[in-house]
């Protein structure tokens, strides 16, 4: 257990201190994990490299970072509410000359998604599942304030062992994948190139209570988000 712990504590450790380059949350597994009035506490980070935008002469692209404190509520055995309150910054960077320049200040951020498993088969242990969420951040480049919010809308599926299969002290691997619609908004205005994209991840689970993920989203954006949280 203490070995499970000083993972937990290093991956949270790293998370909150690479915080300096990204925006957009990541899906997670897409479906209710939690339990019926359990609830789970993780430190999260995404890591925004690319998107690209549409500009008022033309395109250009974004890049972000964004650290977050994230809980996660079951309300039911089949849906569980996730709300994030942290801070991050963003660039954008228009590819044509005087119009959307941005390289923000750290500001806060939070966000608010809904995650829900509809199907399953038993025999395959799978599940499939819907993510519905936003994110929003305010800060400031000089005397200007800006606010980005993305919006996501997402459909896939997660094969879940849960620990039937574990003995004391092994983990249990939850790989999910699915497809999302994106969209992003700056001020108010949309500015996505592209809405459709795909995201692949694995949350590693230990002891039944600790756990840790990677998730990675393309190509509608290539952002890698990573968390280490605590179940109960």
């Amino acid at each position: 257990m203490k070995r499970l712990q000083l993972v937990f504590l290093s991956v949270s450790t790293l998370i909150f201190t690479t915080t300096s380059a990204l925006f957009a949350a990541p899906i997670g597994v897409p479906g209710a994990t939690v339990g019926a009035n359990k609830s789970d506490i993780s430190a999260e980070a995404n890591f925004l490299f690319d998107r690209d935008i549409t500009g008022n002469a033309g395109g250009g692209t974004a890049e972000g970072t964004q650290a977050f404190a994230k809980g996660t509520v079951g309300l039911t055995d089949r849906v569980d509410l996730v709300v994030r309150l942290g801070f991050g910054d963003f660039k954008v960077k228009d590819q044509s000359p005087s119009t959307l320049n941005i390289d923000s200040g750290v500001g806060p951020a939070f966000g608010l998604g809904l995650k829900a498993t509809w199907a399953q088969m038993p025999d395959a242990n799978l599940k499939i599942g819907t993510v519905l969420q936003t994110t929003h951040l305010r800060s400031k480049d000089g005397d200007s304030r800006f606010g980005w919010t993305e919006y996501d809308a997402a459909i896939g599926a997660f094969l879940d062992s849960g620990s039937r299969s574990l003995r004391a002290g092994d983990a249990a691997l939850i790989p999910y994948g699915g497809v999302v619609w994106s969209g992003l908004d700056i001020n108010g205005a949309a500015l996505e190139d592209k809405t459709f994209g795909i995201f692949v991840g694995v949350l590693a689970r230990f002891a039944g209570n600790l756990h840790v993920g990677i998730e990675l989203r393309v190509p509608d954006q290539t952002a890698l988000g990573v968390e280490a949280g605590f179940s109960f």
